[in-house]
């Protein structure tokens, strides 16, 4: 049968244009190449070779972020960046694209704490170090180095309180100034303590040294510089509102929320302390403000001029108008009113002109002295201050 004319164009075979013809014959050859190389004994490495090339990528993010953190890196952190760099690698092996694996090495270079842990020789406790270069302010300082989850603000807190015995440290600390702090993690809210600090100012040309010490015949530590006086000044007996306390947490002028700064002194103590009155007094007032204040007691000093407040009390032992001495116990520490953790709020104010706060231990009526450490404990005290030393030349 013949085919008709106008099928004879849709039957016969089609003619494949040269292009597809060599695009399909590069396909197949790039194929088999791609094979035979695999299985090539002659390249046995080859198929590492995504692997060792995010490996040298991450090195080379390494080298340059280190040298950007040199500044508040310890000498004894030399091999934290190596190890990071190797975990880093290994879980970016997988990856094909080189600017995700710099972003991915980048960020958790960043998160590696710069703290430095070494075992106790005394009791295989671990201890940490920070050391830091200051930069800006000292909180923003200590946060570079630690995170705020690490408890940063708590450690700038910490540091502030001791730093302020000897120097104004919004006024006083330079760009260079170096901090070195050893210290230990300890369980609660506080979560860790300072053993010592060591601050070289510029400003003064000086070395400041708090050496944390806790006697076998004392109640609660303290610092001590080198030659074991204490840091914090304390105030004699006679004048002073409570006899013992753990420690001073605050002091007048302190930095706080809102228009103006911290009015008072606080005195760290337990519930139930006895609170005195530092200078024969009129009972003005107790217990105003009480959401604020919590129990309190305003006592009137017309011979110094002032007037002295006791807040956050448990118990308050005097009544408004009535005559104290100096001495006589009026109230109890306690926790009450706007606070979070038990301590007496103590404030010395000008009875003429109520802007005027008083600090104790500054103050022409109240006497007030350093605390050194025991003779029969100079030899424990010294050994503390060799372990916390040996501690930070040798991070």
């Amino acid at each position: 049968m013949a085919i008709p004319p106008y099928l004879q164009d849709k039957l016969s075979p089609k003619k494949r244009s040269k292009g597809k013809v060599l695009f399909n014959f590069l396909l197949i050859a790039s194929l088999s190449l791609n094979v035979y190389l695999l299985q090539s004994p002659l390249n046995p490495d080859l198929t590492l070779a995504p692997e060792n090339w995010s490996i040298e990528v991450a090195e080379a993010e390494a080298t340059e972020i280190s040298q950007e953190t040199d500044s508040v890196q310890s000498p004894g952190q030399e091999d934290t960046p190596v190890q990071a760099v190797t975990a880093i690698s290994e879980a970016t092996s997988t990856e094909t694209d080189s600017e995700k694996i710099t972003e991915d090495v980048s960020s958790q270079l960043q998160a590696t704490p710069v703290s430095y842990t070494v075992p106790s020789a005394e009791n295989g406790e671990e201890l940490l170090t920070l050391h830091l270069k200051i930069r800006n302010s000292l909180t923003h300082s200590v946060c570079r180095a630690m995170t705020k989850e690490q408890g940063c603000l708590t450690m700038s807190a910490y540091l502030s309180r001791l730093l302020s015995w000897k120097f104004d440290i919004n006024k006083s600390m330079r760009k260079g100034d170096s901090l070195d702090i050893a210290y230990e993690m300890v369980p609660g809210k506080t979560r860790f303590r300072i053993l010592k600090v060591v601050y070289n100012s510029q400003l003064f040309n000086e070395v400041y040294e708090a050496n944390y010490f806790n006697g076998e015949n004392t109640k609660w530590g303290s610092y001590f510089d080198a030659e074991g006086r204490e840091i914090a000044k304390r105030v004699v007996d006679k004048f002073a509102p409570v006899k013992n306390y753990q420690e001073i947490t605050s002091l007048p002028g302190d930095f706080r929320k809102g228009p103006v700064g911290h009015k008072g002194t606080d005195f760290k103590t337990p519930i139930g302390t006895p609170v005195h009155a530092s200078f024969e007094a009129k009972v003005l007032r107790t217990n105003w403000n009480v959401r604020t204040n919590g129990y309190c007691v305003e006592l009137d000093h017309p011979r110094e001029g002032v007037k002295t407040l006791y807040l956050h009390l448990s118990r308050v032992l005097v009544k408004p108008g009535q005559y104290v001495k100096q001495g006589d116990k009026i109230a109890e520490t306690g926790n009450t009113g706007r606070t979070f953790a038990p301590h007496l709020h103590y404030e010395i104010k000008s009875r003429d002109q109520k802007k005027i706060v008083y600090n104790p231990f500054n103050f022409k009526h109240i006497k007030s002295y350093y605390n050194t450490v025991a003779l029969e404990e100079r030899e424990l005290f010294q050994k503390k201050v060799n372990l916390y030393d040996s501690v930070l030349q040798n991070s």
